[in-house]
């Protein structure tokens, strides 16, 4: 009998549900973070001291990739562990509409099935306690099981601030009052990282007698690019002389956003270490597809939204305890939809291929059994419109074959030769295009991903093409009655020139959100101006200064509304001054991008 019951406790202690040999797990992830923003990742006008010191306790992945270039696919493929094109969710929800497009997009799919077993799902019926906090954007918005779809019908006992916003959308965006479910608004000035982080560490006390998986879906750094007024001097003062070699994105909201996000990391990590988890606690970080900004790609190619690199590869950080090596780099090509068997595989639970169909368990190169993974592809499936038409990728080895489906172009690049994807092979290595395009084609009748096809309405156009088109660069400067106009970027179809034509319907609108952002005009001559009236589109606040100046070298501020948190429709700005050049220069905004319909200088008579 004696014999019985010690087997049975034997039985029971190297069971992989016993709770003393289950992990607990940290996984967070976080909005439109470029692949440069970390120092751990070379960015040296970011502080990120927390984030350093987990890379240093664990192993950076230095090729680690999103499963879409925008969020709501890559996040239902961590959490599946299927990849969008076999989900048929393929877009962020609700997506973008384009007029007159070459092609109509799919029918596709804006919920996760609810008959998939989902990780935290898995991980639920193992005993683990789960707790999602913060962005979800997984609801199918406007659709009648709309509210079936939070994130506590998905797995996760508990969701604080989890619904279908893609951003902050509440009375204070980032700020207090947040309008989140299940998210106090705690008092005026309070800022939602902050308070996220509150949730975290209040579960982790709650919790720290039983295994947990704590999923923090972190809503920053998506826009409105917002910060704490102390960070905000910090990174202006900083920004003052930085030396710029790595093209870094010296936005210092953004830079201030970046710190909060570093502060929350190492606020949950030291309530771990305080707790006594720490050793038995595996800790994630990843984000879900580019920055905005190209400035934010480590001189990679490219952002969010658009097919190349700096779309899709992330920051990835994985510290396993007593497992992986710390302070180690790991090379090999991994992408989302990997998270999932290894957690279970970490958690001593069996791996469920028919659950997470296209991951793969990170453990063998976690725990260094093995510098493969034994997989030859990685895929990409965005049949839709955005920053890029409808594209599908592949990567096998260092070449990565994009094919365009509105005109069949295929761009092939060697990603071990030509990181930042300069150079287009296509043309001189036809039968590696063709080998890679041939086995894109036939994973997507594998995985029945859903195609773009032919729109039998569509209108051919009978104006020329554009001349501008979206740019991170300066514009070069354009004729216009008044004088010369450029900017420090601009969207296709917004030029600079349209902020001066006297047209109500169209705009100037910077590239992306990122600021600082300025517009120019230059006279033939010196102008003797008694003000400026700016008629913006975007409906929110601005924080910006009018500069003139006589050379284009040396700038006088003639009218300051830095710091400005509200502003009408359009704004006025008497001043009188004699000028050449007149430059409208914007360091922060509560939403979207720069944008203004027109700009009209005031002459005096």
């Amino acid at each position: 009998m004696k014999r019985m019951l010690l087997a049975c406790l034997l039985a029971l202690l190297s069971s992989p549900f016993s709770g003393a040999a289950k992990p607990n797990f940290v996984f967070f992830l976080v909005d439109d973070l470029g692949w440069g923003d970390l120092g751990c990742y070379g960015s040296r006008f970011h502080e990120t001291p927390n984030l350093d010191r987990l890379a240093g306790e664990g192993v950076r992945f230095t090729q680690a990739y999103s499963a879409c270039t925008v969020c709501s696919p890559s996040r239902a493929a961590i959490l599946t562990g299927r990849y969008p094109g076999r989900l048929h969710l393929t877009d962020w929800i609700k997506g973008h509409g384009r007029r007159n497009a070459k092609l109509l997009i799919p029918k596709w799919n804006m919920r996760m099935d609810p008959e998939l077993t989902t990780m935290p799902e898995a991980l639920k019926q193992a005993g683990y306690r789960t707790q999602f906090i913060g962005k979800w954007h997984l609801m199918p918005i406007g659709a009648p099981d709309f509210a079936d779809h939070y994130p506590d019908s998905h797995g996760f006992d508990h969701n604080v601030a989890g619904r279908e916003w893609g951003q902050p959308k509440g009375p204070g965006k980032y700020f207090s009052p947040f309008g989140m479910p299940n998210l106090d608004d705690g008092k005026k000035g309070d800022f939602l990282t902050d308070r996220l982080t509150d949730a975290a560490v209040d579960f982790i006390e709650r919790t720290k007698r039983d295994p947990f998986l704590l999923y923090f879906s972190y809503y920053t750094v998506h826009g409105p690019i917002m910060t704490k007024p102390a960070l905000l001097e910090k990174y202006k003062a900083k920004a003052k002389g930085f030396d710029n070699r790595r093209n870094e994105n010296l936005n210092p909201a953004y830079a201030g956003m970046i710190e909060s996000l570093d502060d929350s990391v190492g606020r949950v990590l030291d309530k771990l270490k305080a707790a006594g988890l720490d050793k038995n606690t595996v800790v994630i970080f990843t984000a879900d597809n580019g920055g905005v900004s190209t400035q934010s790609s480590g001189g990679l190619r490219g952002a969010k939204a658009l097919s190349y690199e700096g779309g899709t590869r992330e920051p990835a950080l994985v510290k396993w305890p007593g497992q992986a090596r710390a302070g180690s780099t790991c090379a090999v090509p991994v992408i989302g939809t990997d998270f999932y068997p290894t957690l279970l595989e970490m958690a001593g639970l069996a791996l469920r291929p028919e659950a997470h169909m296209d991951g793969l368990s990170l453990v063998p190169l976690l725990s260094g059994t093995s510098k493969t993974l034994g997989r030859e592809d990685l895929f990409w499936h965005y049949p839709h419109y955005h920053r890029t038409p409808p594209y599908g990728a592949i990567r096998r080895g260092d070449y990565k074959l994009i094919e365009f489906f509105e005109e069949g172009k295929l761009e092939l690049y060697d990603l071990a030769s030509d990181p930042a994807e300069s150079r287009n092979l296509a043309a001189s290595q036809p039968e590696k295009a063709e080998q890679l395009l041939a086995a894109m084609r036939a994973w997507r009748r594998a995985v029945d991903a859903q195609m773009p096809t032919p729109n039998p309405n569509v209108a051919p156009s009978n104006s020329a093409p554009k001349r501008n088109q979206r740019s991170g660069k300066a514009s070069k400067p354009v004729s216009t009655p008044l004088g010369l106009v450029s900017a420090s970027s601009y969207q296709v179809g917004n030029p600079p020139e349209s902020g001066l034509d006297r047209v109500l319907g169209s705009r100037w609108a910077a590239a992306s959100d990122a600021v600082p952002q300025w517009w120019m005009l230059e006279f033939p001559e010196p102008r003797q101006l008694t003000g400026v009236n700016i008629r913006w589109k975007n409906p929110t606040w601005y924080s910006h200064r009018i500069e003139v100046s006589g050379d284009g070298k040396q700038w006088r501020t003639v009218s300051d509304a830095t710091g400005s948190g509200t502003l009408p429709a359009t704004s006025a700005h008497a001043f009188t001054s004699e000028a050449r050049f007149l430059r409208v220069t914007v360091d922060g905004l509560g939403s979207g991008w720069v944008s203004f319909s027109e700009l009209e200088p005031i002459f005096a008579r």
